[in-house]
């Protein structure tokens, strides 16, 4: 399950059940913004590595309504749709409408999320949809929150009654196969919605009297921003692990994964036992030092990437190539034994030719079944590669 569905279906669920408890008096508010806090930082654990490796196209927008201060359950719904893929443009809390459509003409979004749970956000939400459609009458907006329901007009205004159903939604909106309001599956009983984490829920405590209800909002309005502020920090830092490990395991030039990373990925793949069987194929260019030498590093540099792209681009989904230096690149194939991995190792061989075909580079390969030890299924392939060069290089070997 990918971090995006664990927020689906595990953190949404647990943190509509730790409102339940609070609103049942088991808890205290504290209580409840600090479990929302540790979960987002349990969570960054997963979130940094999930970040940048899966890009879909869409900008989509995310703010709370003017006059809203409770975000936590936006957050949420923001960290499911950039972890999805999607661009993500958060506003965060308390947006004044002015600025809101400020944003939408400047940013151009195709899709905007907003949330609302106080009675003045509410009546801000719908002016706030109202803007966003008289600057642009083709854009979606997916609201929901905490007492909110379906709006009275029939208009491009979607509710999410549940963040389990968010990305669906965001997929139809974006393929302009737009869910009407009532056009859901039915929600969970109690169903949590778009802002679970922190609602207004004293509407649904009666017994709380109104001057307490005030400083009870005042707490629940500081507990929250320090609950937000803790859970901004541990994504922030997870993004930031995520850029240095990208640093340490990318090529620059390649944009491929290096060789540490095709290490790291063959010791965990060896070990598990769906991947099996493991093929290993090593990949020398033939002909690139003349490029080098004749046309000068810069040529060469862009031959290398060329290539790079084609011997990528001819790999199934769940194949993993990388650049090990120089004109070497090395693929782990999953769930591929020897015969399937000669025969992908030769479309590869004919796309480097094509690819390279300018510059006369052309590819030896040689192929290999990773067991139990990578550095022997390495030296095998590499072995099988240097037969195919004293051959005559251009072709496949197998080791």
């Amino acid at each position: 399950m990918g971090v995006a569905g664990l927020y689906q279906r595990v953190i949404a669920p647990a943190m509509w059940r730790v409102g339940e408890l609070w609103n049942q008096g088991e808890i205290s508010v504290a209580d409840e913004h600090l479990a929302t806090a540790l979960t987002h930082q349990v969570m960054a654990g997963v979130y940094g590595p999930s970040l940048g490796h899966k890009v879909r196209p869409g900008r989509i927008l995310m703010a709370a309504a003017e006059g809203e201060h409770h975000v936590l359950g936006l957050r949420m719904a923001s960290d499911i749709v950039e972890l999805a893929g999607y661009e993500t443009i958060y506003l965060g809390a308390d947006v004044p409408t002015d600025d809101l459509l400020q944003a939408v003409a400047a940013r151009s979004p195709d899709l905007v999320g907003l949330s609302a749970t106080m009675p003045g956000s509410i009546q801000a939400l719908d002016r706030a949809i109202d803007g966003i459609q008289g600057v642009d009458p083709d854009l979606t907006v997916l609201f929901g929150g905490q007492g909110v329901g379906p709006r009275e007009r029939n208009d491009a205004a979607v509710l999410v009654r549940d963040l389990e159903q968010l990305l669906g939604m965001v997929e139809a909106a974006l393929d302009v196969a737009m869910p009407g309001p009532s056009d859901s599956s039915p929600p969970r009983v109690p169903p949590p919605e778009f802002a679970t984490a922190t609602g207004d829920r004293q509407a649904a405590n009666p017994a709380v009297s109104s001057e307490s209800a005030r400083e009870n909002e005042s707490v629940e309005r500081h507990l929250s921003g320090i609950a937000a502020e803790t859970a901004d920090l541990a994504r922030d830092l997870a993004r930031q692990a995520n850029t240095y490990k990208d640093l340490a395991y990318t090529d620059t030039l390649s944009g491929l994964p290096n060789r540490r990373a095709f290490e790291d990925r063959a010791a965990r793949l060896r070990d598990f036992s769906d991947a099996k069987p493991l093929a290993v194929l090593m990949i020398d260019l033939d002909g690139f030092k003349a490029v080098n030498d004749s046309e000068g590093h810069g040529a060469g540099d862009r031959v290398l990437a060329l290539i790079a792209r084609a011997i990528a681009g001819g790999l199934r989904e769940g194949d993993f190539v990388a650049r090990f230096g120089g004109d070497e690149f090395a693929a782990l194939l999953p769930r591929t034994d020897l015969s399937e991995a000669e025969a992908l190792a030769e479309r590869l061989r004919a796309r480097v030719q094509d690819a390279g075909s300018d510059a006369a580079v052309t590819a030896s390969l040689g192929v290999a079944m990773l067991e139990d030890d990578v550095r022997r299924a390495l030296l095998r392939a590499d072995a099988a590669l240097y037969e195919a060069k004293n051959l005559g290089r251009n072709m496949v070997r197998c080791g």
